[in-house]
């Protein structure tokens, strides 16, 4: 009998995808139908899954995992009914789900030399060019592979600098450079990556907003983002006379091929759900592990079909449980969230809000700042952006719910590039072996700021 090990290879590491399929396909019948009472034995496989995994959870997700279990004593406490919760568990039992398939994905992305073509070439740049396409770079890695694409972006810009830098000075300038590119181009992916968390969590709580209707404002934020975070560039040192590495590996059309890839899914999810009716959450859960599989055959070389095939089931075995402790994490904080704004009146949140004498942009502007804040003290966004959201999308305000939703998620975004307890910083100071503070609030704080700044007034303005 074969032992289980960490890669999850064995029958150990078969028992992760007997447990997420059926959650696939119960998610999935529960977006399509609107069956909620699937979303309950969704959530106990998922619960399972990462029970089978325990040994190999990190400390924070253990955590996650226990605030969880205080929470559902807490909505049995103050009386939250069934109904309810069955809502909160249909909303949440979709990360684990996304996260499962975009593995798959992953998989067929890491066995594509475009991927990689595409990494070397916006890191290769000159440094006139270097931010705007390692910004847009870390944009498409991050939407298509999340956290792992951030890091195989990073890997190969530390890289490149650390081999061709003629002395620390330099090497200095181009890391602190690189690294803030790739990290100020990631975090906006949020504001309208139809894979990603965020529009994932926030999106379902308003029934009347699709993600075609939200699509302008998010990717005028994306631009306003973007603007603020290359103006800040600009005034950072630069290494004069130092001419940008050539491997020879990067090509433009790798670039290009990583754009069209992600223009088709989400283009795909988004016309299912503007024209056939198909909800985004549930088209995505056909679209990406399709694309997935024609991705690994276009790339199986010699290969025959089932053998490219067959790899693709084993690595996919094989990388699953390593995201045990990702999957239980954004479970526990999706649940956090949803399950505190349901276990606090509409009528209190509307007391406070009435008392509290805030407009419509105040309120807006206090979420953004309050979510922002929360996380440099330990407090994940991913919680404290569905709690307002929820809480306060409950009461209704004099604001467009694209607006609200927005404001949200700029502190959201602003939090990834300075909060120590984020991945990206996480991942960005290990990398660096320095400080989360040096990587998060002493290199990006002031783009962060800046941004609330600028988005607050104008909020304030026109609300």
């Amino acid at each position: 009998m074969s032992d289980p090990t960490p890669d999850g290879t064995g029958l150990r590491g078969a028992i992760p995808i007997a447990l997420i399929l059926p959650a696939i396909v119960l998610a999935f019948i529960d977006l399509v139908t609107g069956q909620h009472a699937l979303a309950g034995p969704a959530l106990i496989l998922v619960l399972t899954f990462v029970l089978v995994g325990w040994r190999g959870l990190k400390p924070n997700a253990r955590i996650m995992l226990a605030m969880s279990a205080v929470v559902v004593i807490g909505c049995i406490a103050v009386g939250v009914s069934w109904a309810e919760f069955q809502v909160i568990a249909s909303r949440t039992m979709y990360l684990p789900v996304l996260v499962a398939v975009m593995t798959v994905l992953r998989v067929a992305a890491e066995g594509s030399p475009m991927v990689t073509g595409a990494g070397h070439f916006v890191v290769e740049q000159p440094p006139s060019r270097r931010f705007g396409l390692l910004a847009i770079g870390s944009q498409i890695f991050g939407v298509l592979l999340n956290v792992g694409g951030f890091l195989l972006l990073l890997n190969i810009a530390l890289r490149t600098v650390n081999a061709t830098a003629p002395n620390e000075r330099v090497r200095e300038i181009q890391t602190r450079r690189v690294v803030n590119a790739i990290l100020r181009g990631f975090a906006p992916g949020i504001y309208w990556s139809p894979l990603g968390v965020a529009i994932n969590l926030l999106l379902p709580i308003f029934p009347g907003l699709t993600w075609f209707g939200f699509l302008p404002y998010g990717l005028s934020a994306l631009a306003f983002y973007l603007a603020v975070s290359w103006a800040f560039d600009l005034l950072e040192p630069r290494a004069r006379n130092v001419p940008p590495a050539k491997s020879g590996r990067g090509r433009l059309q790798d670039l290009l091929g990583l754009v069209l890839v992600l223009v088709v899914i989400a283009g795909a999810a988004g016309l299912a759900e503007h024209f056939l009716g198909v909800p985004l959450r549930a088209a995505i859960l056909i679209i990406v592990p399709s694309y997935a599989v024609l991705w690994m055959l276009a790339n199986r070389g010699a290969v025959s079909p089932g053998a490219s095939l067959a790899r693709m089931g084993g690595e996919t075995i094989r990388l699953l449980p390593r995201s045990t402790s990702e999957i239980c994490v954004m479970t526990a904080s999706g649940f956090v969230g949803l399950a505190l704004a349901a276990m606090v009146p509409a009528s209190v949140v509307e007391a406070i809000v009435l008392k509290a004498g805030f407009s419509a942009g105040v309120l807006a502007v206090v979420v953004a700042w309050l979510i922002l804040a929360l996380s440099m003290v330990g407090i994940s966004p991913v919680i404290t952006g569905t709690l307002f959201v929820a809480a306060i999308a409950g009461v209704g305000i004099d604001m467009p719910d694209a607006m609200f939703m927005l404001a949200a998620l700029i502190g959201w975004s602003c939090a990834v590039i300075v909060s120590p307890m984020t991945a990206t910083i996480a991942i960005a100071s290990g990398a660096l072996d320095r400080p989360a503070s040096q990587v998060g609030l002493r290199w990006n704080g002031a783009t962060a700021v800046a941004i609330l700044v600028i988005a607050s007034i104008g909020f304030l303005i026109v609300y």
